[in-house]
């Protein structure tokens, strides 16, 4: 099917609830074409789950399944040798849980929390309900938990390191203080007895909280340990496993290191029930029997495709103990009888959400395509020819999208990976893409691509770094080739998030954040120049003083530069004096953290046959580069996360594209006219010397095209009578049409 013309969709598009409203001195659009094309992507992530059993002995899986701004969590028990559900229900407050479920060893309640703005909740096994006991502390996100022996609920938290317990029957909560200066997440916790083991992020620090003295004391890492987080905490008699790049074993008595496994996955199981000294872990991709005493493995003949969230023994068909483990990619369950050597593999069936959209780009071909957050499915495509949207798989959660030639490149988070991707042939993940290509040097997330014409063959790659460093990069590629090259601390301490090409130099924007779990220490983003050539950054400004990031760079026809300062001011800049020439505030009177984004990457600038728009500032604007009117063609304040404009993109027909309520693609329908009016002037002496200006518009499309006059370089007026001008006096005038599209600037001195 082919899509009807432009001025066809948007004359019949249906509007959304979120009106248009006007900014500054912007003459308000009078009703939006806005399209809501749905939600690309849709996912089951369930970050938070365990095993368990009823009261009756039927084994259970329990699942907090991630929802998205407008969807709350879902959670769901499961009948585990039935696969039926027992109870689903959406939580009230709340959508996303960071492996924030802790299970009672006394009687198996189910306590967890969600993440991003977090409240804490309670499940006793058997009942119809799940209980909310209320938020977690202020400014604080519950990040990991664990339940001790006393049935006493540990949590602990994110951006303040901090550990906190909570008494299961008063519902007191007790803050024990940050764990380790410095360290912003507490990612896993072990409470064993009056000592409590937590492990930090970001930068991978064991600690002990003594809960008699309430001091915490670091256990040293073994020799040779290198990672950014600790990701997983299991006390097995008296030994500790210590889930980080690798799994180091811990003797608590001792304090000595007495193990290590390389190619471990996190997180081991509970002892057999029969057998006291064996435990399991997925070693290589086969689960294996670690022997607590000798520490022996023994490897089974079980190879799961799965890491596991969390382990448990079932009794599943009365043959005796079946180890299960469950996967956070739509709630994936296995299991194994050691016994007999049976396995079983079960999917839950589970409501999931709409996954979030965190980029947004066009490809060669003109089709629209989508990365969203934390996103196994894939990354969506939508074909304005087509009906709906096309998932390719095996891509997670992409970070921003760029062409090299008639191919897509694009970069994946947390792996720091660059994909190479031909739009014309069939996608088929480890062709084509083929397998990416890993930055290195501390990079996660890259962000921003753009194809050089001064060496042909590469693309510059701006990044951001792991969690809890300081120092993006500028890495060039070459994507045939499959070679790069990395240069880090372009701007010291900084993180490059938004590349354009000028005369062979590449123009970039800063964001002063760095990796997440580390403060900034800079003050201001920056707009700076870097040579490719050299790999020297020549020079770099803030364009507009005090703002945190840098964003949106777009070049107009002239060769300056525009781009996005903070969350709502669009700057344009003079690359010859490295001058701001001036500002505009595209939505004067709100608070400038509001919305605010921490590398600002959404922010965007486009132009358009000399019109530019603007997504920034949860809006999407035009800004009349003459008069600096602008004009809000949709959205608006508004505290309703349904309501979050974001991202911009144009398909092959040069309609607009953004993000709405966090998961939906939407779709502006600009007009088909890209032609400018024509304008004309007479000029009539007058009397004393003076001269009566007179301005007339035409265009093909708009019956009344509007004409703005200044004299003298005074405020800009709408024209309805002649001028009068005296001797000496200037004035300059233009006329635009109802799309947008305006004249060049005229003048006449009298």
């Amino acid at each position: 099917m082919v899509r009807a013309p432009r001025v066809m969709a948007a004359a019949a598009a249906v509007a959304m609830v979120m009106a248009g409203t006007s900014a500054g001195n912007a003459a308000e659009a009078d009703d939006s074409p806005v399209v809501d094309l749905g939600e690309p992507v849709h996912k089951v992530q369930t970050l938070s789950s365990a095993i368990g059993e009823a009261p009756d002995g039927t084994p259970l899986g329990y699942y907090v399944v991630s929802g998205n701004p407008t969807t709350t969590a879902e959670f769901t028990v499961v009948d585990l040798r039935t696969n039926e559900n027992v109870l689903q229900t959406r939580v009230p407050y709340g959508n996303s849980s960071q492996r924030t479920l802790g299970q009672s060893p006394v009687d198996g309640t189910i306590y967890f929390a969600t993440s991003d703005i977090s409240h804490l909740y309670r499940y006793v096994p058997g009942g119809t309900e799940v209980e909310y006991l209320g938020p977690a502390p202020e400014g604080q996100r519950v990040w990991s938990m664990a339940v001790d022996h006393e049935n006493t609920v540990w949590f602990g938290t994110y951006p303040g390191g901090r550990l906190y317990s909570m008494d299961p029957d008063t519902l007191e909560i007790t803050d024990h203080g940050q764990a380790a200066e410095g360290e912003q997440y507490i990612k896993s916790i072990e409470p064993a007895g009056d000592t409590v083991y937590v492990g930090t992020e970001s930068n991978a620090r064991l600690l002990e909280y003594d809960r008699a003295g309430g001091q915490f004391t670091e256990i040293e890492m073994p020799a040779g340990h290198s990672a950014n987080n600790i990701t997983a905490l299991d006390l097995r008699a008296n030994l500790l496993f210590v889930s980080t790049a690798n799994m180091h074993v811990l003797n608590v008595d001792t304090g000595e290191w007495v193990d290590r496994f390389t190619n471990a996955s996190a997180r081991v199981s509970q002892p057999h029930p029969d057998d006291p000294n064996s435990v399991y872990l997925r070693l290589g991709g086969t689960v294996t029997r670690y022997d607590l005493t000798t520490r022996q493995r023994t490897a089974t003949s079980w190879r799961p495709g799965a890491a596991p969230e969390s382990w448990g023994w079932i009794d599943r068909d009365g043959t005796g103990p079946w180890l299960a483990l469950t996967y956070w990619n739509e709630g994936r369950t296995y299991a194994f009888n050691p016994a007999t050597g049976k396995s079983s593999y079960q999917v839950p069936q589970l409501l999931g959400a709409g996954a979030q959209i965190i980029s947004l780009g066009a490809g060669p071909d003109g089709n629209i395509y989508t990365g969203a957050y934390l996103s196994p499915p894939g990354m969506g495509r939508y074909n304005p020819d087509g009906d709906g949207f096309e998932l390719l798989t095996g891509t997670s959660q992409v970070e921003g999208f760029g062409t090299f030639g008639d191919t897509l490149v694009f970069g994946r988070y947390p792996q720091g990976s660059l994909y190479h991707y031909d739009p014309s042939q069939p996608w088929q993940s480890g062709s084509n893409p083929a397998n990416p290509l890993v930055i290195g040097d501390e990079q996660s997330r890259p962000q921003s691509f753009v194809e050089l014409t001064s060496q042909p063959g590469t693309v510059a790659v701006a990044s951001v770094p792991t969690g809890g460093r300081h120092g993006g990069a500028i890495t060039l590629w070459q994507p045939d080739a499959g070679t790069h090259e990395v240069f880090r601390n372009v701007i010291e301490n900084q993180t490059p998030v938004s590349l354009v090409e000028h005369d062979g130099v590449l123009l970039g924007g800063t964001s002063i954040q760095g990796g997440y779990g580390v403060d900034p220490v800079t003050e201001e983003g920056l707009l700076f120049a870097w040579d490719p050539a050299t790999g020297q950054t020549l020079w770099e400004v803030a364009p507009v003083p005090g703002e945190p990031t840098v964003s949106g760079l777009a070049l107009d026809a002239d060769g300056h530069l525009w781009g996005i300062a903070g969350n709502s001011t669009v700057f344009e800049f003079d690359l010859e004096s490295r001058e701001t020439i001036r500002t505009i505030d595209v939505a004067p009177g709100t608070d400038p953290d509001a919305d605010a984004d921490r590398y600002g990457d959404d922010h965007r600038l486009l132009f358009d046959h000399g019109r530019l728009f603007a997504s920034t500032a949860n809006r999407l604007v035009v800004i009349d580069q003459i008069t600096e009117e602008v004009t809000t063609l949709y959205g608006g304040d508004s505290d309703d996360p349904a309501d979050r404009l974001h991202e911009l993109a144009q398909d092959r027909y040069g309609d607009l594209y953004l993000v709405g309520g966090a998961t939906r693609l939407l779709r502006y329908p600009l007009p088909d006219d890209t032609t400018a009016p024509e304008i004309s002037i007479s000029v009539t002496p007058s009397q004393a010397r003076a001269a009566v200006v007179r301005l007339r518009a035409a265009d093909d499309t708009d019956a009344t095209p509007v004409i703005h006059v200044r004299v003298d370089g005074g405020a800009w007026t709408e024209y309805t009578r002649p001028v009068l001008l005296r001797s000496g006096q200037t004035v300059e005038y233009r006329a635009i049409d109802d799309a947008w599209n305006s004249t060049p600037l005229g003048s006449y001195s009298h």
